[in-house]
């Protein structure tokens, strides 16, 4: 019979063919040590797993709460109108459907944007090569935007409804934004994109446009010159108010006009009012810039509209405003005018700086 012992990571035989007392002993010493061995190897082995055990815990647990936080900074959880989207961010191809003026000057990648024949930033999209909805119907085409593969959609909240936004979330998770307030929406949209810089640069160097325009026009006029923004049909007459359009009432160097406070005690919106065209006389401001079209008129509709109201001009009723007598009523197109986004705000500041100092 064998008894066998490890040694050194082998197996060799040991003979009992004596019976001596010293083997005797030898027998019991190598029984006692390979107990001490077999004992110290479990004990070792014991400690090296939970060793490993808590090793791979940790792991698995630190793994967890990379996955996590990786997670967490790949998405951005956006609550709106409609609900919440979890957004990507970095996005690398993005759809947009009424926010071309954000985005567009933040330079986000797009792959998709709503734009046709008159828009005011039609001619820049399609530098860039890209592809427009080419109508100005706000529904969007669900078809051209699927065939687009966006992996995010920005939606100017009003161009839809709740039900249209869910069809645009089978889609790519979509955040829509009011207009009401472009710079709110191009810092919250920086965030989203990785260009958070860039939206901060484009705001401050509104700001600056704004100031420098302030002072070439207080510069070339004085500090006291009023006016009025209005949009004049040949039906009626539609007067904004400073709350609608601080732009140009307040921030560029010139006044309300005295009509536009009369106007406010019997109007029951904060935006403007709807009036008569026998209003146009107490208009006394010393400049007066009257919109026509709408802000996603086609080319051939606001030339229609703009024709039209060119009967309005030969009413007494016109001829009596001082700014006509004085050549300072300007036609300005609703396309910049009622647009919001940086670009189209730009475009208003020129216009009006362009007006008032007489370089237009």
């Amino acid at each position: 019979m064998h008894q066998t012992e490890r040694s050194n990571g082998t197996i060799r035989g040991v003979h009992r063919g004596q019976s001596s007392f010293r083997n005797m002993a030898g027998l019991m010493i190598i029984l006692l040590l390979t107990l001490l061995v077999s004992a110290c190897g479990n004990n070792t082995n014991t400690g090296a797993n939970e060793k490993a055990a808590a090793s791979t815990d940790a792991s698995g647990s630190a793994q967890g709460n990379n996955s996590s936080q990786t997670e967490a900074a790949e998405t951005l959880t956006i609550k709106h109108a409609y609900g919440e989207t979890k957004a990507p961010t970095h996005p690398k191809r993005v759809a947009v459907i009424g926010l071309e003026d954000i985005t567009l000057s933040l330079g986000v990648p797009m792959v998709y944007a709503y734009g046709f024949d008159g828009y005011y930033l039609e001619d820049k999209l399609k530098e860039l090569g890209i592809p427009l909805s080419g109508t100005a119907d706000m529904k969007p085409n669900l078809e051209a935007i699927l065939a687009a593969k966006p992996d995010l959609i920005l939606l100017q909240q009003y161009f839809t409804d709740q039900s249209g936004y869910d069809e645009l979330s089978k889609i790519a998770p979509t955040v829509p934004y009011a207009p009401d307030d472009w710079k709110s929406s191009i810092t919250e949209i920086g965030k989203i994109t990785g260009l958070e810089d860039k939206a901060q640069a484009v705001i401050q160097a509104n700001e600056d446009k704004i100031k420098q325009a302030k002072e070439t026009i207080v510069s070339a006029v004085g500090t006291d010159k009023t006016v009025v923004y209005m949009r004049p049909s040949d039906k009626d007459l539609q007067v904004f108010f400073p709350s609608f359009a601080p732009l140009i009432y307040e921030k560029l160097g010139l006044h309300p006009d005295a009509s536009v406070e009369e106007l406010k005690k019997a109007a029951t919106d904060d935006w403007g009012i709807n009036t008569s065209l026998e209003k146009l006389p107490s208009i006394t401001a010393d400049y007066v810039f009257a919109m026509y079209g709408g802000s996603i008129s086609t080319k051939e509709e606001f030339d229609k509209e703009a024709a039209a109201t060119t009967e309005v001009e030969k009413l007494g009723l016109w001829k009596a405003m001082p700014a006509v007598k004085q050549n300072h009523v300007f036609k300005v197109s609703a396309r910049s005018w009622m647009s919001s986004g940086p670009i189209a705000e730009g475009n208003v500041i020129d216009d009006v700086v362009a007006a008032v100092t007489g370089s237009k």
